[in-house]
C-alpha cells in the first residue's frame, strides 16, 4: 500500500511525514520535525495535493429565471399591537390604530409586488374597532374583496383579502 518516499498524513494527528520503510512491523515516517517513528498502516494515508491539472470545472450556465407566480397560501398578518410594536403601553388607542392600518396598506402593496393573490389580516375579537375600520380601508382599496375569514380557525377574528 505504502511505498517509500510516499508522503503521508497521520489520521488521529496533525502530523505529516515520508516513509522511509515499509515493513510487516508497520510503516516508518520521518516526521516533519525530523524524527522516526512506527505506526501501522491503517493509522496513515496518503497526502495527496488536488492538483490544478485535476479539477475540470462544468460550463458555466446561466440561471433558469422562473416567472413570478401567484402564491395560493395565504401570508397571515397579525395585526395585534404587541406583534407590531415593542412598547404599546405608552401609545393612546388612536395611535394603535393608525399603526395597525398602515401595517394593512403597507401588506397590500408588499401584495401585490410579490404577486401574492390572497392575504388574511388577525384583528381579533374585540370591540370590533380595528375591523370596522379595517373593512373602511379596504373599501376604499380598488381590485380586491374581503370576507370574513375561515370561521373553523379564526371564530370571527380574521378577515380574508383575495387580490386581483
Amino acid at each position: 500500500m505504502f511505498k517509500v518516499g510516499d508522503k503521508i498524513k497521520i489520521i488521529d494527528d496533525d502530523q505529516t511525514g515520508t516513509v522511509i520503510k515499509v515493513s510487516k512491523q508497520g510503516v516508518s515516517i520521518l516526521n516533519e520535525h525530523g524524527f522516526e517513528e512506527t505506526f501501522s498502516a491503517s493509522e496513515l494515508i496518503l497526502n495527496q495535493e488536488l492538483l490544478i491539472n485535476d479539477f475540470n470545472p462544468k460550463p458555466e450556465t446561466k440561471p433558469i429565471k422562473s416567472k413570478p407566480h401567484q402564491s395560493d397560501a395565504p401570508k397571515e398578518i397579525d395585526l395585534h399591537i404587541g406583534h407590531l410594536v415593542d412598547y404599546p403601553s405608552g401609545l393612546s388607542n388612536y395611535e394603535m390604530l393608525q399603526i395597525q392600518l398602515n401595517k394593512v396598506k403597507y401588506e397590500i402593496d408588499s401584495a401585490r409586488t410579490d404577486k401574492r393573490n390572497r392575504i388574511i389580516f388577525i384583528h381579533g375579537h374585540g370591540s370590533g374597532k380595528l375591523r370596522e375600520e379595517l373593512y373602511k380601508l379596504l373599501e376604499a382599496q380598488s381590485r380586491l374583496e374581503y370576507y370574513d375569514a375561515s370561521f373553523q380557525k379564526y371564530k370571527l377574528g380574521a378577515t380574508e383579502v383575495r387580490l386581483f
